[in-house]
This record gives structure tokens, C-alpha cells and sequence, in this order.
């Protein structure tokens, strides 16, 4: 996969995983959950706006459109169920988190241009930041792991 294909699938991930924070944050009943969801949500719009920046220069360079790989884009944009409980969100939340990390990541080692694989290393660290939260939140709720009920990070949306 090139870096201008990788920057579009980039986009679809990040653009499904917006979409997929928003829905949980208006369906969950608890309000740390929600907050969670929502800082989620916002933090996906802005790596949005970032990848959006680097396909738009690279698309200009190539002057042509790249095809998405339409399996790999499966691979890496969960589906949803139509009920979901908590638990279960949080379960996808992570496992969407660590789909995209690990092809942020591998994404970043293919990349041809310096600003593109910087971007691609960053966010790769962020999603893994968010797949953390996410963990952190399951063990909360399952009342597993270490969890003291005390967060070193603000869930408040700006």
C-alpha cells in the first residue's frame, strides 16, 4: 500500500471511529462513560483534520485519486452491533483502537515523505493512549485490574 493509499484508508478509519464515539456518547446512561466517548469523538474529528491535510498535499503532488482497499478497510472499521451494552462498546472501542494503532504504526514504516510518517507515528501513539483509556474503563466497570477510581487525565470536551 502506498502513503497516499494509506492516508485515504487513514481517513475512513478515523472518520468511522467519530461516528461510532458519537453514538455510544448519546446512548450511555453513565456520565464518565459519556465524557469518555465524547473526548473520543474529539479526538477522532482532529486526526481527521490532520490526515485530511496530508492527502490533500500528497493528492496535489500525484494529481490522481487512490483507490481504498476495500479489505483491509473491513479489516480495520469494526461493525457495530445493533444492541450494545456498555461492556460491549468499550470492548469494540478497544479492539478498533488497536486495529488502527498497529496500521498507524506499520503505515508509518511505509511512508515516503518525513511529515507522513511523523503523523502516522503520533497518532499510531494517541490511538494506543486511547485503546489505554478504553482498557482502563472496562477494568473499571468489570472492577478488574488496578483501578483506584482516580484518573491522571481530564475527560472534560472542551
Amino acid at each position: 500500500m502506498n502513503e497516499l493509499e494509506a492516508l485515504a484508508l487513514a481517513l475512513e478509519v478515523e472518520k468511522n471511529e467519530l461516528k461510532f464515539y458519537l453514538k455510544l456518547a448519546r446512548k450511555t446512561t453513565d456520565e464518565r462513560a459519556r465524557k469518555m466517548f465524547l473526548f473520543l469523538a474529539k479526538e477522532e474529528a482532529e486526526h481527521w483534520d490532520l490526515f485530511e491535510e496530508k492527502f490533500v498535499e500528497r493528492l496535489i503532488e500525484k494529481c490522481e485519486l487512490p483507490p481504498v482497499d476495500k479489505e483491509l478497510a473491513q479489516k480495520l472499521i469494526v461493525e457495530e452491533p445493533e444492541t450494545l451494552s456498555e461492556v460491549e462498546a468499550v470492548k469494540i472501542g478497544m479492539e478498533q483502537e488497536k486495529l488502527t494503532w498497529e496500521f498507524y504504526e506499520k503505515a508509518a514504516k511505509e511512508a515516503e515523505h518525513e511529515s507522513v510518517r511523523r503523523l502516522f507515528e503520533e497518532l499510531a501513539k494517541v490511538e494506543k493512549g486511547h485503546y489505554e483509556l478504553l482498557k482502563a474503563q472496562y477494568d473499571s466497570v468489570m472492577q478488574t485490574g488496578i483501578w483506584m477510581d482516580y484518573q491522571d487525565f481530564s475527560l472534560e470536551v472542551d
